[in-house]
């Protein structure tokens, strides 16, 4: 169990600010770098209104803060679960849980985004779902108002504890009454009803029957209005496991990771050609300043066979590093970025002595294969391994090698290396 839980701690998930709707406000989770204003009352709970209602609420920045909003019990959707020992890996969970969608959700037709965590012990558990449109929807209207709307929580989440204890939540607004019980970070109970519904004398019995099931001697939290909701701490980190990311904001985010990942590259690269052009460099001027001095010496009828000899060896040494065939790292790369379309992409590079060899996804290798072998500095292109189809993805996996024309190392070991092959 605790293994489990320090690895979802690991994806580290957070948010700058954490915004609450409650009926007809709209709240935000306490922040010292927030100015305190007047709660925002909103009519209708559209994206556009909601965002809107947001940009008034929070100060202007210069730096685009990550934004997590909380919305009612009633966007939601939650099914129960018990899981199988073979689902429990977080490789396979959110698979094997959307496999059994139309069992749970008979008759849903609309894409839906899904929030679970293992059970432990082979508990019982819940996931909870809520409409991609309805998420995309919101994103759009804060990327319109200059927010970064990172995720989205159901509202209870943002009561629980900071601590791994079992905890219940009674949460209660203008239509929705919602009950959660909390045990080994995961959502063991979630009850939800409407409040009209209670005004039914039978139903309102049955559900009293049903909170009755809930544990007594565990820590309870009751949020009957809204000014229960001022002053809150930020949500904690355990809260974000059952967290939605728009589809929109998913992308937002792997484009940044790949671009820090690209400039890292390149910062490495011009490090390492650095060192090296200054190694080389080094060298070169050393050899020059021993020729001014041989040059001298001549003048002052010194030994000059001694000095020769002494340029000569120091000309053989760096031979080998003056001329060593280069492997144009960043030209093939920026090659590779511009071959490779939009639907495909590498996830292993590796280029030594002259062979490259990557593997990537692609939804037709082949073609990217026959782009490749058009180029005229690419030679002996073969397939490093099977192509191969990995369940969850609609790409191919995909291994290739290829030989960069006019690399010529054979030749370079044997003028300089010749009882090293």
């Amino acid at each position: 169990m605790s293994k489990r839980i320090k690895k979802r701690r690991k994806k580290n998930i957070s948010c700058d600010i954490c915004l609450i709707v409650h009926g007809t406000t709209l709240l935000h989770t306490k922040d010292q770098k927030l100015i305190a204003q007047p709660d925002e009352s909103l009519f209708k709970l559209t994206p556009t209104e909601l965002a809107e209602a947001a940009r008034r609420l929070l100060p202007r920045t210069t730096k685009q803060s990550q934004i997590a909003l909380a919305l009612p019990s009633s966007e939601f959707i939650a099914t129960q679960l018990k899981l199988p020992p073979a689902a429990i890996t977080e490789q396979n969970l959110k698979n094997v849980v959307n496999l059994q969608l139309p069992t749970l959700l008979p008759g849903m037709t609309e894409q839906l985004l899904l929030a679970v965590q293992a059970p432990v012990d082979d508990e019982q558990t819940y996931a909870l779902w809520i409409s991609a449109k309805r998420t995309e929807e919101l994103w759009q209207a804060f990327d319109k108002e200059g927010f970064f709307l990172k995720c989205i929580l159901p509202r209870p989440l943002v009561l629980l504890p900071r601590r791994a204890i079992d905890y219940q939540v009674y949460d209660e607004d203008e239509n929705t009454i919602t009950c959660l019980e909390w045990s080994n970070n995961v959502i063991r109970r979630w009850l939800q009803t409407s409040k009209l519904d209670c005004d039914t004398t039978e139903f309102k019995q049955q559900w009293d029957e049903k909170l009755s099931t809930f544990s007594h001697d565990v820590k309870e939290v009751h949020k009957t209005s809204v000014n229960d909701w001022n002053e809150l701490p930020v949500p904690p980190p355990a809260a974000y496991d059952y967290s939605f990311f728009p589809p929109s904001a998913v992308s937002r985010m792997a484009q940044k990771a790949r671009k820090k990942k690209r400039l890292r590259l390149t910062a490495l690269l011009v490090l390492f050609v650095a060192g090296i052009m200054g190694g080389i460099y080094f060298a070169i001027d050393y050899e020059k300043q021993l020729k001014e001095q041989l040059v001298d010496l001549k003048r002052r009828t010194v030994n000059v066979s001694q000095l020769r000899a002494e340029v000569g060896e120091i000309e053989e040494k760096i031979g080998p590093i003056k001329h060593f065939p280069q492997q144009k790292v960043i030209a093939v790369l920026e090659i590779l970025d511009t071959l490779i379309p939009k639907d495909s992409w590498i996830v292993s590079f590796k280029m030594e002595e002259g062979v490259i060899k990557l593997e990537g996804y692609s939804p037709s290798p082949n073609k990217l294969i026959e782009t490749l072998s058009k180029q005229p500095h690419i030679s002996n292109i073969e397939q490093s391994r099977d192509t191969i189809q990995e369940r969850g993805k609609k790409e191919l996996r995909f291994g290739l090698s290829f030989k960069l024309k006019g690399f010529d190392l054979t030749s370079y070991w044997s003028e300089y290396f010749p009882d090293k092959r």
